[in-house]
C-alpha cells in the first residue's frame, strides 16, 4: 500500500510540474556521439564583430545524454551585445511533434547574465524566426531549452501552424551576452529532440 501511494504521489507532481501535459516520447535528433552531424558556425556569423563563438568540435568533457556532447568555443568582450551561434542546415517536418528541446552546459567558472534560445529558419521564404524569449544559462549547471511548436504557440516570433512545423530548413542554438558579462570560454550543447506530447 504504501508502494502504491508513493507512486501515485509521484504521478501527481509529474502533472503539476506538467501542467497536465503528459509527454509521450521523444525523438533525439542530434546527441553528438559520432560527429556534429552537420553543426558549424556559418560564415557570416564568423564574419561579425557581434558574434563571438571561434570554434566547434565534440567534447566528452560533460555530456547531458550519451557520453559526448558539443562544445561551442566563445569570446564574449562585455560592454555590448554579443552572442555565439551554432545551426545545421537540413530539412525537417515536425508535424508529428508538440515541442523541442536542447540542453545547454555553461561551466561553474562562467559568469552569470549569459541566455540561450533556439532560432529556426522556415518556408520557402527562409524565414528567420527566433525565440520570443530567451531562457538565462546557471554557471555550473545544464539548462533546457524548450520550445511549443503546437499550433497558436507564442514560444516563437511568428504565426506557428502547420505549414510552419512542416518546412523547417534551419535550426539554430544562439548564447547571448545581456552586456555585461565577459567570457572567454567553452559552452556545451546535446541532446537536441523533438516531444511528442498528449493532453
Amino acid at each position: 500500500m504504501g508502494k502504491l501511494k508513493l507512486a501515485l504521489c509521484a504521478a501527481m507532481a509529474f502533472v503539476l510540474v506538467t501542467g497536465g501535459m503528459a509527454f509521450a516520447g521523444e525523438k533525439v535528433l542530434f546527441g553528438f556521439e559520432k560527429d556534429m552531424g552537420g553543426w558549424e558556425i556559418p560564415d557570416w556569423a564568423m564574419e561579425k564583430e557581434d558574434y563571438v563563438g571561434t570554434k566547434i568540435e565534440l567534447s566528452t568533457a560533460v555530456f547531458k545524454e550519451g557520453k559526448s556532447c558539443l562544445k561551442l568555443d566563445t569570446k564574449f568582450p562585455g560592454g555590448k551585445w554579443t552572442a555565439a551561434y551554432v545551426e545545421i542546415q537540413q530539412y525537417f517536418d515536425w508535424t508529428a511533434y508538440s515541442a523541442v528541446a536542447v540542453d545547454v552546459y555553461l561551466p561553474e567558472t562562467a559568469p552569470v547574465g549569459l541566455k540561450s534560445k533556439m532560432i529556426l529558419t522556415v518556408g520557402e521564404s527562409w524565414a528567420w524566426v527566433e525565440m520570443a524569449r530567451s531562457t538565462a544559462l546557471e554557471p555550473g549547471k545544464w539548462t533546457t531549452i524548450t520550445a511549443n511548436i503546437m499550433p497558436a504557440s507564442t514560444d516563437f516570433r511568428a504565426t506557428v501552424d502547420d505549414a510552419f512545423r512542416k518546412d523547417i530548413r534551419k535550426v539554430g542554438v544562439r548564447i547571448e551576452s545581456n552586456m555585461k558579462p565577459v567570457y572567454e570560454g567553452p559552452v556545451y550543447i546535446d541532446n537536441f529532440r523533438l516531444i511528442e506530447v498528449t493532453k
